[in-house]
C-alpha cells in the first residue's frame, strides 16, 4: 500500500491564494476544508497546485468537489501552476465528472408533448400487432394447408404447460366467483320467494360470459406473461437473431405452435370452469334447502345450445388473441435489462385490455342478433 503523505493547505491569504501540498489522492484527500467562515467574504478563489507532488482521480473529484461547494457559498474557483504530469489527470476528471449543473433534473415534456408521444406509441404498437397478426394468418394458412408438418410435439408440451396445468387455479376462481354470485343474488330472491331462479342467473352468467372471461384473464396472468417473457429473453440474449440467421421464422416456429396450443385448449378449460362455477352456485342453492338436482333440472330449462356455442366461441377467440398479443410483445421487446420487464408488463395490460373491448363488442353483437 502507498505511504500516506500528509495532505496540507495554506490560506487563503489576501489575495485569495489558496496553497496546496503533499498528496492529494485515494489515500489522503480529506473532508472539505473551506467553510464559510475562512474564506469570509472572498467572491474568487484561486488553488495554487505548484507545491502539490501526487494528484489522481479521487483527489481530482474531491477538488471539483470543493469547488461545487465554494459555487454554492457563491465563490468562484480556478487552479493554477498545475505541474506537467498532473495536468492529464486534472484534465481527465473534469470530463470524467460532469459539472453539477448538468446533474439537475431536466424539465419533463409538456402535456401536449406527452400527448404527442402517446398516440405515436400507440398507432406504433397497432402497426406491429396488425403486420404480426398478418404473418401468423400466412402460416397459419400453411398449417391448414400440410397439418402433418406441424410441429406437435411442440403443440401439446405448450397446451400442457400453459393450459393444463392452469385448470386448478381457473376451476378455484371460477368455483368462488359462481358461489358468490349466487350467494349474492339469493339473498335478494328470497325476498321475492324466487330464489329458484338462483339456478338460471348463475348458469346464464357463468356459461355466456363470466366462464370464459375468467379462464381468459387467467390465462393472461399466467400464460400470456409466460410468452412475452420468454421470447423477450431470447431477443435478449439474441436467440431470435439466431433463428432468423438459419433462416427460420420467430412467427411460424415460435409463436404460431403457442398460439395453436392455446387456441384449441382454452375452450376445454373454459368448460371446466363453466362447470366449477355451476357447482359453487349449486352448492348455495342446497344450502337454501333445494335437492341437489334441482339446480340442474332448473338450469337445463333455460340454456340452450345457443348459450353454449357463444362461451366456446369466444373462448376460441380469447384464447387466440392471450397468446397472439403475448407472443407479438415477447418478439417486439426492447434491447436491454428492463426489456424482459417491459415487455411482460405490456402484454398482460394489452391483452386485458383487448379482452375487455371484445366481450364488450361480442355482447352488442350477440344482442343485435338475438342470439
Amino acid at each position: 500500500m502507498e505511504p500516506v503523505i500528509p495532505f496540507k493547505w495554506e490560506g487563503p491569504d489576501a489575495e485569495g491564494t489558496v496553497r496546496l501540498y503533499g498528496n492529494l489522492n485515494a489515500f489522503s484527500a480529506p473532508r472539505p476544508f473551506l467553510t464559510k467562515k475562512q474564506v469570509k467574504t472572498a467572491r474568487n478563489l484561486t488553488f495554487d497546485l505548484k507545491e502539490l507532488e501526487h494528484l489522481d482521480l479521487n483527489g481530482a473529484a474531491f477538488l471539483l468537489s470543493q469547488f461545487d461547494l465554494l459555487k454554492q457559498m457563491g465563490i468562484s474557483s480556478k487552479v493554477q501552476n498545475l505541474s506537467s504530469p498532473l495536468a492529464p489527470i486534472w484534465e481527465l476528471a473534469q470530463k470524467s465528472f460532469p459539472a453539477p449543473d448538468s446533474l439537475v433534473p431536466q424539465k419533463g415534456p409538456g402535456p401536449i408533448e406527452q400527448l404527442g408521444e402517446n398516440i405515436w406509441h400507440f398507432f406504433k404498437d397497432l402497426f406491429e400487432l396488425t403486420t404480426f397478426f398478418g404473418e401468423v394468418l400466412v402460416h397459419f394458412w400453411g398449417f391448414l394447408r400440410r397439418p402433418w408438418r406441424a410441429r406437435w410435439a411442440s403443440i401439446f408440451t405448450v397446451a400442457e404447460k400453459s393450459v393444463v396445468d392452469a385448470i386448478p387455479v381457473t376451476c378455484l376462481v371460477a368455483f368462488l366467483v359462481g358461489l358468490i354470485l349466487a350467494f349474492q343474488s339469493a339473498m335478494l330472491m328470497q325476498v321475492f320467494g324466487v330464489d329458484i331462479f338462483v339456478a338460471d342467473l348463475v348458469g346464464i352468467a357463468m356459461i355466456r360470459e363470466l366462464g370464459t372471461l375468467l379462464t381468459a384473464i387467467v390465462l393472461t396472468g399466467r400464460s400470456g406473461s409466460a410468452f412475452s417473457s420468454e421470447l423477450a429473453s431470447m431477443k435478449s440474449n439474441q436467440e431470435i437473431d439466431a433463428f432468423v440467421t438459419m433462416g427460420l421464422s420467430p412467427a411460424r416456429d415460435l409463436a404460431l405452435p403457442r398460439i395453436l396450443a392455446m387456441t384449441l385448449a382454452t375452450p376445454l378449460l373454459t368448460i371446466l370452469a363453466d362447470l366449477a362455477g355451476l357447482l359453487g352456485g349449486n352448492i348455495v342453492l342446497m344450502s337454501l334447502g333445494h335437492p341437489y338436482m334441482v339446480f340442474w333440472e332448473e338450469l337445463s330449462s333455460h340454456i340452450d345450445i345457443s348459450d353454449i356455442a357463444t362461451g366456446l366461441f369466444k373462448s376460441f377467440v380469447f384464447g387466440f388473441v392471450v397468446a397472439l398479443i403475448g407472443c407479438q410483445r415477447g418478439l417486439y421487446a426492447e434491447s436491454g435489462p428492463s426489456a424482459v420487464g417491459e415487455a411482460t408488463t405490456h402484454g398482460v395490460v394489452t391483452n386485458i385490455l383487448v379482452i375487455a373491448i371484445l366481450d364488450s363488442l361480442f355482447a352488442v353483437l350477440f344482442y343485435a342478433l338475438s342470439w
